[in-house]
């Protein structure tokens, strides 16, 4: 079962980085929608297994950038199911876990977003 008790995106541990910089973190989070929307479209229950697998990294990298854990946990998950361990289903809820988790991740920088924007930041 997933934990949505926690915020979706870590900004303590994004902060570590930026250094609470919010034109950087402006950066990041553009980059995280673009990388999630590029690879977002590749990623199809059906592909080949080196296909399967190496989107599942890289949107596990971009989810980890923001500090998205709980994405990044469940494409390392998705990561993994090559080869025997791709089960009858498992990628079809994999992708739905996925796509889940990037709107919960993108919902939470619009909130960012707008809260700077009423501050006027």
């Amino acid at each position: 079962m997933l934990d949505d008790s926690t915020p979706e995106i870590d900004f303590d541990h994004l902060n570590q980085f930026v250094g609470g910089d919010i034109a950087l973190t402006a950066e990041i989070f553009g980059m995280f929608q673009n990388q999630v929307e590029m690879w977002g479209r590749g990623l199809n229950i059906d592909a080949d297994d080196e296909t399967w697998s190496a989107i599942t990294h890289s949107l596990k990298g971009s989810a980890k950038a923001v500090g998205a854990t709980k994405m990044a946990d469940i494409c390392q998950k998705a990561e993994q199911l090559v080869g025997e361990s791709n089960r009858p289903g498992a990628r079809e809820v994999a992708l739905q876990n996925i796509e889940h988790k990037i709107y919960q991740v993108s919902a939470e920088i619009q909130r960012w977003q707008y809260r700077r924007k009423i501050k006027g930041i």
